[in-house]
């Protein structure tokens, strides 16, 4: 009797392993394959149209003082060259090599799979990659460009069956005149001048060499040329919009002479007449992208009848949005999904006094200490970027939109938020719709005093 009970608890035994082997990392469901753009849809190799529905691993490349842990309004690149003054290029480079190992690891990969996600939009600087604005490669060991962490994030998305979209979000010279690009009011790539010439050669043989890296990689979903081109000064400078309509026209046909087959997208920043239509250059497969970070339900709305009226015949796909003021998650998340539009939210991650439950993030921290880094010696800089900024350190929570996403990845409507402009809902549970509300409630306090601020500052005006 012993003996049929232990060769029966064998049995379990192994097909239990079997089973957890077949379940436990196995996202091959999701396996990736080379896209390619038809009409307005974007397809496999199998012929399936692809919708891609993910995240921004924002803070990774470069990053944001309003949800890393550094503090400087005016970008990275003053605490870039502060570093390198005071500990040399190598060491500075290996300490924000030590801090992208920690924001975001396998862990991260697994959780956007585990919310039933397809893709990963990735920010980089090219100072990842450049120790300057020259185009000086960092190089490894054998004296080969160092392409070791994106090669990383290649993989990780490969094993956990996601699509990577490689998004360059500052260039050298810098592409707008945002602190996101690396350093506020620098935008020095669209000009007209010796320098901005250089810029442009520099900027383009990153591309290039970029896209004979991975020219071969089905995971890549796209190349994303450049961040929010412009920024605001996309509709006062028409020589600076003439310049960028060119110079992507440059990078579009650099990038197809070692690389025929990738989606490349193009920046519709902030409306659809931002960018040229693909007739006038004679794009092929490329995808336009538009940003959106509207108050109102009825804009975003207006927004999806712009995209319509612009008739690129090709497709379009929102990088990066948040709903301010009094607009809804619900109702934003609805409308993409009828539209049958690509997304990825603004972002994965975040730490601060309030990131723990905002839902500006899927995971958020409220008690990362920030660097001080013109005063922090080496060692404290390295604890500070050490295993404390991962996911899983016990810091890092997710936050109520992280769970409520998820009632959407799937390409899910909620018909009662869309048809009640957000009004509202049905998707996810009574208690994640209840912190979304209270969060709502949050958001639009905030934009009534920034908005206050801002007439009192005149910058409304």
């Amino acid at each position: 009797m012993k003996r049929i009970i232990s060769l029966l608890l064998s049995i379990i035994f192994i097909v239990c392993s079997f089973s957890l082997v077949g379940n436990a990392g196995d996202y091959s469901k999701n396996s990736v394959s080379f896209l390619h753009t038809e009409g307005e849809s974007i397809y496999n190799e199998s012929g399936e149209q692809i919708v891609l529905r993910g995240t921004n691993f924002g803070g990774w490349g470069i990053m944001e003082d309003w949800f890393c842990p550094f503090v400087s309004p005016s970008g990275e690149e003053d605490m870039y060259f502060t570093l390198v003054e005071r500990f040399g290029v190598e060491k500075t480079h290996e300490l924000m090599q030590l801090y992208r190992s920690n924001w975001i690891t396998e862990q991260d990969y697994k959780n956007v799979a585990e919310l039933g996600m397809n893709v990963v939009r990735l920010p980089l600087w090219y100072r990842n990659f450049q120790s300057d604005d020259n185009g000086t490669w960092y190089r490894d060991k054998n004296g080969n460009i160092d392409f070791s962490e994106l090669d990383e994030a290649v993989a990780m998305c490969k094993k956990y069956g996601l699509y990577i979209i490689i998004d360059m979000h500052g260039l050298p010279g810098y592409q707008n005149d945002y602190d996101h690009c690396g350093k506020s009011k620098s935008m020095s790539l669209f000009d007209d001048t010796e320098k901005g010439e250089r810029y442009r050669e520099v900027s383009k043989d990153l591309w290039v060499t970029i896209a004979k890296r991975y020219k071969d990689e089905p995971a890549v979903a796209m190349y994303d040329l450049m961040n929010e081109p412009l920024g605001t000064n996309i509709t006062s400078d028409a020589g600076a919009k003439q310049m960028f309509w060119d110079f992507s026209n440059e990078l579009y046909e650099a990038i197809r002479s070692v690389d025929p087959n990738h989606i490349i997208t193009m920046e519709a920043i902030w409306s659809p007449d931002a960018i040229a239509s693909p007739d006038v250059y004679g794009w092929e497969n490329i995808v336009y992208q538009e940003h959106l970070y509207d108050v109102t339900n009825p804009t975003y709305l207006r927004k999806m009848s712009e995209i319509k009226k612009a008739d690129f015949n090709a497709p379009f796909y929102i990088g990066e949005f948040y709903p301010r003021g009094i607009s809804t998650f619900s109702y934003i998340l609805s409308l993409l999904n009828k539209k049958n539009l690509s997304w990825t939210t603004w972002t994965y991650k975040g730490a601060g006094p309030w990131a723990e439950n905002s839902p500006w993030f899927i995971y958020g921290a409220s008690d990362i200490e920030k660097i001080d880094f013109e005063n922090d010696s080496y060692e404290t800089l390295c604890s500070k970027f050490g295993s404390v900024l991962r996911t899983d350190s016990g810091k890092f929570k997710k936050t109520v939109f992280g769970d409520y996403v998820s009632s959407f990845t799937a390409g899910q409507v909620d018909k009662l938020s869309l048809y009640s402009f957000g009004l509202f809902e049905s998707l996810g549970t009574k208690e994640q719709r209840k912190a979304m509300r209270a969060d709502k409630m949050t958001a639009v306090k905030t934009t009534i005093k920034d908005w206050i601020r801002k007439l009192k500052t005149g910058d409304l005006l």
